[in-house]
């Protein structure tokens, strides 16, 4: 195959349409496995499917994981470690309460902050720890929970070929930009719409959508993959506000008096007082902090390209008088 063969060939829309899938495809598959390197287990993130860890993690939540010698996993009954172990073919999400070291080897006992006081889990040997949790990210283990039911796969399938199908049977050419340069004003924006300003308004409605659900929404649905076994359960998807609210009416054998209610950079953690003490909670990746940061660079991107522009046309309309 000669150079200007390949020149052609890679100048095709439905070339570079199927080329860019693949690249996406390869980037979350060399990401997973880097994540794997540096977090050091083999499953650094798990979606939540049982709510055992109630109020601390909701169900649906996609939990960070990273895998620590058992000597420094820290076991107590309220700011133990959150760890997850597997027991038999099922990975649980369990707080640390107690740890003995015995024959050279470490055993932990473990407590779902929502379980009866009383039903702990172990003891589990150390080879059977994968980590502790480090970090939780709303929301988005759901769509996880969602993919455990095979004909949910099938339909998300059915989904990305469809989605695919439209962008490779219409490409957006130059033919369309070329005629739309020929008229001014609404009338040629209402002719030939600009798809790139089209696409950067939609994406601030999204984003301003996604900034007001983060602090006040609050969502009830049924996922079919979630809870033991994955015989589906109601989901509920907290914003910030609601999360603390959840956090301070929720009723289990453990009493909540108060919560308390922290921020970081891109996190916030919410710890719960109980009558034993305070309930150390996760950090927790706040969608409200990384939405304006993303709509702050995302506005300030197009008005450089919009100034920039302007002083192109206006360099050129000096120019010719």
């Amino acid at each position: 195959m000669t150079l200007a063969t390949l020149r052609k060939l890679w100048k095709n829309e439905y070339f570079q349409t199927i080329i860019t899938i693949l690249l996406l495809l390869t980037s979350v598959f060399v990401f997973w496995y880097i994540t794997q390197t540096v977090l050091r287990t083999e499953y650094p993130a798990l979606a939540v499917a049982s709510g055992s860890m109630l109020p601390t993690l909701n169900v649906g939540d996609l939990i960070i994981v990273q895998g620590v010698p058992p000597e420094e996993i820290v076991a107590d009954p309220l700011t133990g470690d959150i760890i997850v172990f597997k027991n038999r073919n099922d990975l649980i999400v369990h707080r640390a309460i107690d740890k003995k070291h015995q024959n050279e080897n470490y055993y932990f006992t473990t407590h779902g902050d929502n379980n009866p006081l009383g039903v702990n889990e172990g003891p589990i040997h150390e080879n059977n720890v994968i980590g502790k949790v480090i970090g939780r990210i709303p929301y988005i283990g759901n769509l996880a929970l969602f993919m455990h039911s095979r004909e949910n796969i099938y339909l998300f399938a059915v989904i990305i070929i469809v989605l695919i199908a439209i962008i490779i049977l219409f490409p957006f050419g130059e033919k369309e930009k070329v005629e739309s340069e020929k008229k001014e004003g609404i009338l040629k924006f209402l002719e030939h719409p600009d798809l790139k300003l089209i696409y950067h308004i939609l994406a601030n409605v999204l984003l301003l959508g996604l900034l007001f659900f983060s602090l006040w929404g609050e969502v009830t649905f049924w996922n079919p993959g979630a809870g033991s076994s994955n015989q589906g359960m109601y989901v509920t998807l907290y914003g910030l506000y609601p999360d603390v609210q959840f956090h301070s009416s929720f009723k289990n054998s453990q009493k909540i008096s108060e919560v308390f209610l922290t921020h970081s950079l891109l996190t916030y953690r919410i710890d719960c007082q109980l009558s034993e003490g305070l309930r150390t909670g996760v950090p927790t990746f706040s969608w409200f902090q990384a939405t304006i940061f993303i709509l702050v660079v995302l506005n300030l991107w197009k008005l450089t390209k919009f100034l920039r522009k302007n002083k192109k046309v206006e360099e050129k309309s000096s120019n010719r008088i």
